[in-house]
């Protein structure tokens, strides 16, 4: 998980925790029980969107355990903001947390990285405007007509919002960054090795759910040209897990590109390549990241010699 992603759970549980010290200041005074409802569900449907996407582009591949832990944060937080108001408040919290941590676990799981980031930093923005909404909820009517300092709770809370916002903004544009100039010295490196060893083109074409070939023998750090050829009507894609190897090149973006995992995409009728080199013998699985195609039979394997 990267220092962005991190950054943002932990924000969601300074979130949840800052809204029910509010809720329970507004459950005494000001809030009426449907507003307490409607807050209950707000907070938690982003927390649980934010934090399912999140770990959903976190753990791709993992689909099951990504939609647990989204549904935990979003039914944790409306949950315990709910209760603030009554039962009812709590069920519908809860609810709409585990609605929007399903929800947010399949975005992610679909979504690449950048895209998926995109939509974590706008669910984001709304789990935090729930600490907004109740600190307008629990100002009374006098103190908002007569005292003009109250305008100081909007716009500090405003700058606090886009203070942190910025911060994990630049987290983001940093990891890009370093992940880029990272790439960018691979493929020097390998450069000149790459034109004077011969390249082993591999071809694995995708039809009715099923790899064919589903066997690959090569070489340890031969360089290897892997192109999917995707003749199927949905998105397939191959993914290899906890093996050493060396990036080359790539047709076209892919997912986050891990240091022990291989990841290539295909749309429907469309051919993407990949080429690296494996720098450890033994055998490893790969199969189909998209929910369910893996358990419809979509595996295969490289010998490494």
């Amino acid at each position: 998980m990267s220092h962005f992603h991190l950054f943002v759970l932990i924000l969601l549980g300074v979130t949840t925790l800052i809204s029910i010290i509010l809720s329970i200041k507004g459950s005494q005074y000001h809030i009426t029980h449907l507003s307490g409802m409607i807050t209950a569900m707000f907070l938690g449907m982003n927390v649980g969107l934010t934090a399912g996407v999140t770990f959903g582009v976190s753990y791709q591949g993992d689909l099951f355990l990504s939609t647990i832990l989204g549904m935990s944060f979003g039914i944790l937080a409306g949950f315990l903001c709910g209760i603030c108001f009554g039962f009812l408040s709590s069920v519908e919290g809860l609810m709409s947390g585990l609605m929007g941590g399903m929800m947010g676990a399949m975005l992610g799981e679909m979504l690449p990285v950048e895209q998926a980031n995109m939509f974590i930093k706008a669910f984001l923005l709304f789990s935090i405007c729930t600490i907004f909404l109740l600190i307008i909820l629990t100002t009374s009517d006098k103190a908002t007509i007569k005292n003009r300092s109250w305008f100081l709770k909007p716009i500090s809370t405003m700058l606090m919002i886009g203070s942190v916002l910025f911060f994990a903004n630049s987290l983001d544009m940093e990891k890009a960054q370093s992940k880029t100039i990272s790439q960018d010295k691979e493929h020097d490196v390998h450069k000149a090795s790459e034109t004077q060893q011969e390249i082993k083109k591999i071809v694995i074409e995708t039809s009715d759910l099923s790899y064919s070939p589903d066997e690959i023998v090569v070489e340890k750090n031969m360089p290897i040209s892997l192109e999917l050829k995707n003749s199927d009507q949905v998105a397939h894609d191959i993914e290899i897990k906890d093996l050493s190897f060396k990036l080359m090149s790539e047709s076209s973006h892919q997912h986050e590109n891990k240091e022990d995992v291989i990841h290539l995409h295909s749309e429907p009728h469309t051919t993407n390549e990949i080429t690296f080199s494996i720098d450890e013998a033994g055998t490893y699985e790969f199969y189909c990241t998209i929910p369910g195609h893996k358990e419809s039979g979509m595996v295969g394997k490289f010998v490494v010699k």
